[in-house]
């Protein structure tokens, strides 16, 4: 029997209610956290490793000297008795869907620095990014259903909604299903850039990952507590699962116990790595002990040296 995913049971406390004040200040203080430098680094290195979307035809012309041999339309040149051309204008704006769990387990961690505080920051630097690289960004809150959803769209106005739903809404349920929100964006036509940021605690269907990825960049951006590694010898510890509510006791000082405790995580971080493999979709991890700008540069400087130079 595992203790994953247990928390340290809290002491029982009245939380009182955002109002709108509030809500400004958190919204403000989770999208101006970071230098401005370094979210122009991530806004770069985003951009250099954003997926072609292709070519959309503009118009059949006559030849003329200088134009590019390989866009020749055969056909109509054959018909026409002189050569014509076809000319491409590419599609620059991308569709960034954020895909983020809001399950009671995200909210693991100490205060200000939760997997949720981390996944909400990472969301907040990637939506902005996006825009300011002239690209819409949409977002899912998902637990086991949809929370909210934000369709995809671009400019501050936009993305001050989103980052206000990212600290204000409300979640109603505890458990989590990711591939609720995944079906959702699943069906969106154009190609999109699909960011799910999640703890991925749960098991989750390989198929759906799979049509997801085949049709969209999908990347799994796992976020992990140290504590979720390693098991500190604190004494007993009377522990709670954070989605189902069952409770149990562990006695940390045993190095039996915690030897097995990281046993399990590394067997859950290698099932995570095979799960995202066989979905055909990129895994990354980021811990919730650095601030989100770091891996996120990171992951996207590794993605544009993967594509080489557009």
């Amino acid at each position: 029997m595992t203790i994953w995913p247990f928390r340290r049971r809290p002491a029982a406390a009245k939380v009182a209610p955002l109002d709108a004040a509030a809500i400004v200040r958190r919204a403000r203080r989770l999208r101006f956290r970071v230098r401005p430098d370094a979210v122009s680094q991530l806004a770069g290195a985003y951009h250099g490793a954003r997926p072609g979307i292709g070519l959309t035809f503009a118009e059949l012309r006559a030849y003329e000297p200088g134009d590019d041999v390989r866009h020749l339309d055969w056909n109509v040149t054959a018909r026409q008795g002189r050569p014509f051309v076809r000319r491409f204008v590419e599609e620059r704006a991308l569709c960034l869907w954020l895909v983020v769990d809001v399950s009671a387990s995200m909210r693991f961690g100490p205060e200000r620095r939760t997997k949720a505080d981390r996944a909400a920051q990472a969301a907040a630097l990637l939506a902005t990014a996006a825009i300011q690289n002239g690209d819409r960004a949409g977002l899912i809150l998902v637990s086991d259903r949809i929370e909210v959803e934000l369709p995809p769209a671009g400019g501050v106005r936009h993305l001050s909604q989103l980052v206000r739903a990212l600290v204000a809404t409300p979640t109603t349920s505890p458990r989590t299903r990711l591939s609720v929100g995944l079906a959702r964006v699943r069906r969106t036509a154009r190609r999109a850039m699909i960011v799910v940021i999640s703890d991925f605690i749960t098991e989750e269907p390989i198929t759906t990952w799979r049509r997801a990825a085949r049709r969209h960049d999908t990347i799994a951006l796992r976020v992990v507590d140290p504590r979720e590694d390693e098991l500190p010898d604190a004494g007993l510890l009377v522990l709670e699962d954070a989605e189902k509510g069952t409770v149990r006791a562990v006695d940390t000082s045993s190095k039996r116990v915690r030897k097995r405790y990281v046993e399990t995580a590394a067997r859950r971080t290698a099932a995570f790595r095979r799960w995202c493999t066989n979905s055909g979709i990129q895994a990354f991890t980021m811990s919730t002990e650095s601030d989100p700008i770091v891996p996120l540069i990171e992951l996207f400087s590794r993605r544009a040296t993967r594509r080489g130079p557009s």
